[in-house]
């Protein structure tokens, strides 16, 4: 009898990677857009130097491209990566394929294909969720009140330095900063008090029959799955793959003190390297 451990699958974990690429290379180019923006001011001497309005040419180019990249991700990339991902977790709940891409051992209980099931899924989804956006806020906010502290300075002493003060008022008010740490926050709470009504669910035993039961399962997914759309954040990989162990124990602990329904010696640690 062969030992082999099953094999995890989730193919739908390819719809990331380009959403993750495109994110990247955007973050890259609005990086440089602040740094020549910081230079316009003081580009006489430099494109009298260069012979041409290169720094210009190039902040033109840039914020017409990062604009084009950034609706694609909002409007193309994250809404189908996240449409894939919410048809695998309706697909594993009810055991009804909604998709060609196949996953296997992607969420740990051993409910069968019912609301109950779906409840459970969407559980583990908002426990892992709600972690890796608490992880990504401790770095966020410390970045944030660095650029605050750096924009009370130069608002203090705006008498000589207005253009940088113009600057620096851009660059922190803009979508890139701001909204997306307002955005992780949302994300982060609205994941925890999905958690939190799962857990209640469970921990009281509601009949998985009872209109009461599904109405909250439902009211739960819907939640979580309105949650990810409102906030179009893409939570962090490497942080996934730091804490998955320790969150894997977590849920496995969670799933024994609540009585669920579970597969015993079934391998804890999720495998998906793209967003739950």
């Amino acid at each position: 009898m062969s030992n082999t451990k099953p094999k995890r699958i989730d193919e739908v974990d390819k719809y990331y990677k380009p959403a993750a690429t495109v994110g990247f290379v955007s973050t890259l180019l609005f990086w440089s857009i602040a740094f020549l923006s910081l230079l316009m001011p003081f580009s006489t001497s430099l494109v009298a130097i260069l012979r041409q309005n290169v720094l210009q040419i190039a902040f033109i180019l840039f914020t017409i491209v990062h604009f084009i990249l950034s609706q694609v991700l909002r409007f193309y990339l994250v809404p189908r990566a996240e449409r894939m991902r919410k048809k695998q977790l309706l697909s594993d709940s009810f055991g009804a394929p909604l998709s060609y891409d196949h996953t296997s051992l992607y969420y740990n209980n051993n409910y069968s294909p019912s609301v109950q099931r779906l409840g459970a899924n969407t559980m583990e989804n908002a426990l892992f969720s709600k972690e890796i956006a608490a992880a990504m806020l401790v770095k966020k906010r410390i970045i944030i009140s660095g650029y605050f502290i750096v924009w009370i300075f130069a608002f203090a002493l705006r008498h000589n330095n207005l253009e940088i003060l113009i600057w620096i008022t851009q660059f922190v008010f803009s979508g890139e900063i701001l909204t997306q740490w307002i955005k992780l926050e949302v994300l982060h709470f609205r994941h925890e008090r999905t958690f939190e009504q799962l857990h209640t669910h469970f921990l009281h035993s509601i009949g998985e029959k009872s209109p009461k039961a599904i109405a909250n399962v439902l009211d739960a997914f819907v939640e979580y799955e309105s949650a990810k759309s409102a906030a179009g954040v893409l939570l962090s990989t490497r942080i996934f793959q730091k804490i998955n162990p320790v969150l894997s124990k977590k849920w496995e602990q969670i799933r024994q003190e609540l009585e669920m329904d579970f597969e015993q010696g079934a391998p804890p640690d999720r495998y998906s390297a793209g967003a739950p």
